[in-house]
C-alpha cells in the first residue's frame, strides 16, 4: 500500500493549507503546517481536516448532524462493518438498481483515459464504482467520511486481493487535492439542496486537473412526481430531486461547464430490447453529467 500511496503522493495535499505531504513511518506529515495524518494497518489514511465545515442553516438539520457525527467520530478497524448501499445489507432487485447505474456510468468514467490515470471515487460508499473500474485506471482513491464504509469498502479489497485502491477518509467539503485529479465520480450525494450541492460542485471543480472530468448525477424530479407532491407516499423524504433547468442554473453559479449529459432510466438492463423498445418513455431515474473546463480556483466557504 505505501508503494502505491508513494505513487499518488504527488496529488495529495493538507487539506487545511494546502501544502504537499510526505510519507513518514504510520503517517503523512504536511510540509507546512507539519501536522501528522496517521496511516491505518488496515491500509486507511486519515486526511481529514483539523475541523468540520460550518454548513449553512439551510441544509436539513438531520445531516448537518449526521455530518459532524461521522467527522468527529475516532477510527476504529472493524471487519465486520457495513457500507451503505452493501449488497448483503439490501434486496436483490435494489443493487441491480445499482449495478445498472455502474453500466450506465461506465463510458463516461473511461473515455479517453490514458495509460497511468487516477480515479478519484467520492463518497464512495460500499465501492460500486471503485470496484468495477479499478481495472480501467493506474490507481483508484476511494474517499470516504464514514468510518463504516471505509472499513468494509478495505476489507473487500483484501479479499479480493486488489492492490491499486488507495483509501483515503476525507470530508468532501475540504477535501486534500488542489487541481490534481483526471477522473472523479461522485454520484447519489448532490441531494441535499442547493447550498450543498453547490458547495460540493465547486469543490470538485477545485479538485480536477484543467483536462480533468467529472461524473456526477441528480435525482429526477420527474421519475416520480406523485411522490414529490404528496399524492403518493414519500420513498425519499431527505433526498432532493431536481428538473434540468434547475441543475443547468446549479452549474451556472458553480462555474462549472456541462461536457456530456445522459439519462440513466433504472428500470432495464443496459443494451437488452427492452431498454431499446421501452427506456424513451419512462422518466430517467438519475440524470449523469460528464463535467470540465472548471472556472473556479480556491472557491471559499
Amino acid at each position: 500500500m505505501i508503494e502505491q500511496l508513494q505513487s499518488v503522493l504527488n496529488l495529495l495535499c493538507c487539506p487545511d493549507d494546502g501544502h504537499s505531504l510526505k510519507i513518514v513511518p504510520g503517517q503523512l506529515n504536511c510540509t507546512g503546517c507539519d501536522r501528522a495524518f496517521p496511516i491505518h494497518s488496515c491500509q486507511v489514511v486519515e486526511l481529514l481536516p483539523c475541523r468540520p465545515v460550518a454548513l449553512s442553516a439551510t441544509i436539513e438539520a438531520e445531516y448537518r448532524n449526521a455530518y459532524l457525527h461521522l467527522f468527529n467520530q475516532p477510527f476504529e478497524e472493524n471487519n465486520k462493518s457495513l457500507a451503505w448501499g452493501a449488497p448483503e445489507a439490501y434486496a436483490e432487485s435494489w443493487v441491480r438498481k445499482r449495478q445498472r447505474q455502474v453500466v450506465a456510468v461506465g463510458s463516461l468514467v473511461t473515455d479517453g483515459v490514458e495509460q497511468g490515470s487516477v480515479l478519484c471515487d467520492i463518497a464512495a460508499g460500499a465501492g460500486y464504482y471503485t470496484f468495477a473500474y479499478h481495472h480501467d485506471f493506474h490507481t483508484v482513491l476511494h474517499c470516504d467520511l464514514s468510518v463504516d464504509n471505509l472499513n468494509y469498502a478495505t476489507h473487500k479489497a483484501r479479499i479480493q486481493g486488489l492492490s491499486n485502491i488507495v483509501f483515503l477518509r476525507i470530508d468532501y467539503f475540504q477535501p486534500p487535492f488542489r487541481h490534481s485529479l483526471d477522473r472523479i465520480v461522485c454520484l447519489d450525494t448532490l441531494i441535499r439542496g442547493e447550498a450543498h450541492d453547490s458547495m460540493l460542485l465547486r469543490r470538485i471543480a477545485q479538485c480536477l486537473k484543467p483536462s480533468g472530468r467529472a461524473v456526477v448525477d441528480f435525482h429526477n424530479w420527474w421519475h416520480n412526481p406523485l411522490r414529490r407532491l404528496g399524492v403518493l407516499p414519500e420513498n425519499f423524504r431527505h433526498s432532493r430531486s431536481c428538473s434540468r433547468s434547475e441543475i443547468k442554473e446549479l452549474f451556472r453559479t458553480s462555474a462549472i461547464q456541462e461536457v456530456d449529459f445522459r439519462r440513466f432510466v433504472q428500470e432495464f438492463d443496459s443494451g437488452t430490447w427492452l431498454e431499446r423498445t421501452f427506456s424513451w418513455a419512462v422518466p430517467a431515474t438519475r440524470f449523469l453529467y460528464q463535467i470540465g473546463d472548471c472556472k473556479v480556483v480556491a472557491p471559499s466557504l
